[in-house]
Formats: structure tokens, sequence, C-alpha cells
């Protein structure tokens, strides 16, 4: 009997709409996750859980995604994640320092262990570890477990660091772009994580076969989901309850198979003794700050984060492949969490290059003085866009007029098409914010349309490009804004001016060398690019200006450029 009552309980638990958590669980729900495969995979593959624990969960759950375990560990302690996959090292320092907590851990062929790969080409003449001395060799992220601490560990055994040992190291920040150095015997060696490289392996890539493994390291405990200490127990308990009955519906059994998990597990905390023990080792012998790495060889190109992470980098990631095979540098796309902390990375010198809209451009201009430096033509081989006002295709909303009263989703605060110029066209069919039954800021242009086709919204705003997207799928454009022109590539303040000039031939000949770069980027970048002023973005810049003293109400913020 007591069977068939528990069977009972965990069939509505995992069936039954959770409609009480809407009201319960503060919303949304950020979760993290950081790089151990490279960023478009990593968003690809926990982009789908994330839905999932959404759908489940009834509220709105987001998806951080971080280049590097520090930024998601400095995201823990500060609670801008609730929960998050991190590595097992980072859990290990991170439990110890400030707290964080176990969740669950992913089961995988039964096992909640894995291992350190070693791996060389398949073709080269290095036999066991000790043959890696003098060579080049690549580590995953400075706070990697088996990309990072392992081999670390086997030479502080011997009292060597790794600049004694190697040649030179770089940091690949994933495990499988690790995999793919050493296939195309850009570095010699690697150590890898044991699941990336078996789940390369059963997927058939081709990189994996070009490599082998020289070495395996003892089992340690498996990259774990952790919890921040500020999320309340109810989220909680309810985010472990969903993850750990995960394999037992359908749809969560189909997510779970592709990324081949057998299913999530509670598992104690000693399984990650062995990770402290080599950390008691490598502590014993000095190790330079990792902060005096230097990344000469490496140029980051930054976007404004107008899509979640998986769209930008599926955008984005040919354009940087262009890049590097076309210049004589080495790009990495680098995605910031906000539209201002890419201003900001740009203005530092973390952002070498970047492509930013009309708005973001001038807040950098006036900041940092970084230049546009080129602009994007769009597939039509126009240099503008436009800012659209969508609403369901059922909705009696059919001017703008309409919208006194109704519910609103604007775009990112900062964002042009998605927030500026729909205020103004608001403001000039005679409604203010105050006139508006309730509104709100979304990261995404993406997620502004899937809250108004739920019905959550009655109107939104999003950039024409993203609209006619969606136009099958039953949204309807009401009014549409006066061209706007198309975002400027910039510099950072730091990039050298021999540098700018390279990327700047490599961008402006995409159209004849390489247009395939462009065909999975955004409509406004698939003509190419051509030269920019600052006095293309004068008629923006007025209007910003110009907005505190037309409006009257108070409701724009008082900036100018």
């Amino acid at each position: 009997m007591k069977k068939g009552i528990s069977y009972i309980a965990t069939f509505i638990i995992l069936f039954t709409p959770i409609t009480a958590s809407a009201q319960e669980i503060p919303e949304p729900v950020r979760i993290g996750v950081a790089s151990m495969i490279t960023p478009v995979d990593a968003v690809r593959y926990y982009q789908e859980i994330v839905d999932y624990l959404g759908e489940r969960l009834g509220v709105p759950v987001e998806m951080v995604h971080r280049r590097t375990y520090d930024e998601m560990d400095r995201l823990l302690e500060k609670g801008e994640v609730d929960v998050a996959f991190i590595c097992s090292a980072p859990y290990v320092k991170n439990r110890r320092k400030f707290g964080v907590e176990l969740l669950v851990a992913p089961q995988v062929n039964g096992r909640v262990f894995y291992r350190s790969y070693i791996i060389v080409h398949k073709d080269s003449p290095i036999r066991s570890f000790d043959d890696l001395r003098g060579r080049v060799f690549a580590f995953t992220d400075p706070k990697s477990n088996s990309g990072r601490l392992y081999p670390v560990y086997r030479l502080a055994k011997k009292g060597l660091r790794p600049e004694e040992f190697f040649k030179r190291y770089i940091y690949s920040y994933s495990h499988n772009k690790s995999v793919e150095l050493v296939a195309k015997r850009i570095v010699d060696g690697a150590a890898v994580e044991s699941l990336v490289y078996e789940y390369m392996r059963k997927k058939g890539s081709p990189y994996v076969q070009q490599t082998r493994v020289i070495e395996q390291s003892p089992e340690f405990g498996i990259p774990p989901v952790v919890v921040s200490t500020g999320i309340s127990p109810f989220v909680k308990e309810k985010i472990r309850e969903l993850l750990l009955n995960m394999h037992k519906d359908l749809k969560g059994r189909k997510i779970l198979r592709a990324m081949l998990i057998d299913k999530f597990v509670v598992v104690p905390d000693s399984n990650y003794d062995t990770i402290r023990k080599m950390e008691e080792v490598v502590s014993s012998v000095t190790v330079p700050d990792e902060k005096k790495y230097k990344r000469t060889n490496i140029l980051y190109f930054g976007v404004i984060p107008r899509d979640n992470p998986r769209i930008s980098y599926e955008k984005y990631q040919p354009l940087i492949d262009y890049l590097s095979e076309n210049t004589p540098y080495r790009f990495e796309l680098l995605l910031k969490r906000s539209y201002e902390e890419t201003v900001t990375a740009v203005g530092n010198g973390e952002i070498d290059i970047a492509l930013l809209d009309p708005l973001t451009y001038l807040e950098a201009y006036k900041k940092y003085g970084t230049p546009a430096i080129l602009k994007s033509i769009t597939a039509k081989g126009e240099g503008f866009y436009r800012s659209v006002i969508i609403t369901r295709k059922d909705s009696s909303i059919k001017k703008l007029s309409d919208l006194k009263g109704k519910s609103f989703a604007f775009a990112s605060t900062r964002s042009t098409s998605g927030n500026l110029i729909p205020r103004v066209l608001l403001a000039e069919a005679g409604i203010h914010l105050k006139d508006l039954k309730k509104y709100k800021n979304f990261d995404y242009h993406d997620s502004v349309v899937k809250w108004v086709l739920r019905g959550e919204y009655d109107a939104g705003a999003v950039r024409e490009s993203v609209a006619e997207k969606y136009l099958p799928l039953g949204i309807r454009i009401i009014a549409k804004s006066a061209p706007i022109p198309t975002g400027p590539v910039v510099v950072g303040t730091r990039t050298p001016y021999t540098m700018v000039q390279k990327i700047k031939e490599a961008l402006l000949e995409i159209t004849s060398k390489g247009k395939v770069y462009l065909e999975k980027s955004d409509p406004e970048l698939r003509g190419g690019f051509i030269d920019a002023r600052d006095s293309d973005y004068q008629g923006i810049r007025k209007m910003i200006n110009d907005v505190p003293k037309t409006c009257g109400m108070g409701c724009h913020p008082r900036i100018r450029f």
C-alpha cells in the first residue's frame, strides 16, 4: 500500500502543473553554466535542461553562461545565480571559501566519478607524461580539476612547476577545444575531462580520432550541480526534486540521453576528498600568480547580448573563425552578461574589438572615446534596420494608441531597438510608462517575443529581423520605427593601430572572401561591412539628448551623449 501511495505521489509531482510555485518562487531563477565544453556546445546542451526546469517550475528560468570558471565562482559568491553546473575543483574551493552546497550530480554509465586524460596526437612520438617535458601543453581553465589541477599535481609531486617543465602552456577554456588543438598539432599535449572526451568519441568527433590517451588519472567526484548560499530552502528542494526525477518522464529522459547522462543523483561531499588531497600537494609548491599569464596571441571579440548565449555563439562564431583565418591573430568570442558590462569591457581593454548597437556605441564613445571603424550592411544591402512593436496575431490591439492600459515587454534597457526607440514611438503616440498596466525589460529580444506569444504581455518591442522570424508562429507587427543606422564595429582603448588596420581590411573583404561566414549571423550583418563615422549616429545622439526635454513626464533617463 505504501509503495502504491509513493508511486502516486511521484506521478503527481512530475505531471501536475506547479501552480503554487509561481507565487512562492521569486522570478527569474538563474542557472549558471561555465564552459567545460566550447561555449556554443555548452549553451546548446544546458539550455534544454534550463527550459525543462522552467516549464516544470512554472516561472521564468534563465541560463547565465560564463566562459571561465572564475567568472561563475564570483556569481555564485555574490548570489547572482541560484544554481550552477560547475567543475569539481571549483566546488571544493567554493565550499571552503563561502559555503556553496551540493545539490545533485550526474550519473554517467552507472558511475558518479570521472578522470583526467592526458592526450597527444595519434602520430606523436610522445608515450608518457614525462615525454612532455619541453613541449607545448594546453590546460583547460586555471581552476579546472581534470584540465589543470591533475597535471599540475603530477608535477608538484616532483617539485616542479608548469613553467619549469613545459616549453610553454596555454589555456583553451574548453575541453573539446583542447582536443582540437592537439588534433591540429597546435599543441603537443593537453589535459582533458574523460566525460567530454568519451562523449566526443561516441559522437564520432574527427578531432578525437586524431588523438590518443597516454595517461588516465585516478577517479574524482564528477562535476556537480550546486546552489548558492542565498537560495531559499523551498526553491532548492523543488529544483533538486525535479532533477532527481528528470529521468522518469519522457521529455527529461530524452534530454539526458542526448547528453549521455543516466540520471541525476545525490552524492556525498566525501567524493571530492581526492581533489582536496591534490590541492594540498600543489600548494606546497610555489606557483606564480595566474594573473601574470599573458594573452599575447588572443584577441577578444565582444558583441552585445541581444540574444541568449546559444544563439549568439551560433551567429557569431563563424565570423570569429573568419577573422582567425584571415588575420595574423587568434580571436575568441567574449560574451558579457549585459550591455553595460560589454561597454565596460571595451573601455578597460578586456574586449579588443566589439560589435555594438547605436546606443551602446554612443555610451562607449562618451566614456572611453572608442572609435567606430566600420558598420554593418544588411542582407538587403541597406545601412539601417528598424524597431517594431509586436502583439499576438489574435490580439484586439491594432495601433499604438490601443496600448493604453496594456502590458508591454521591452528588451534590455540599453537596447536601441528594444527599449530606446520603442519608448520614443510610444511617447509620440501619447503613451508613457504610467499609462501601461505593467512593463518589464527582458535580457533578450527572443524572450520578448516568447512572453508576448505566451500571452503574459500584450505587446513588446524588438528589432524587425527578430519579429520577421516569429511571424509564422502567430505575432503581428503594429508599428515600425524610422530607419536606425546599423551598429558599428568599435575597437578597444588598448588595441594597437596595426591590429586595427588588419582587422578592418579582413572585415571589408569578407563579402568577397568569406560570405559563407555570415550566413548564420543576424540579417543586419549579412551584407558585410563598410566604413563608419561618428556622424552616422548623430541622429540617434540628438534623439537621446532631446528625449528628457520633449517627453516632459520624467519617465526617460536623463542621459546625454
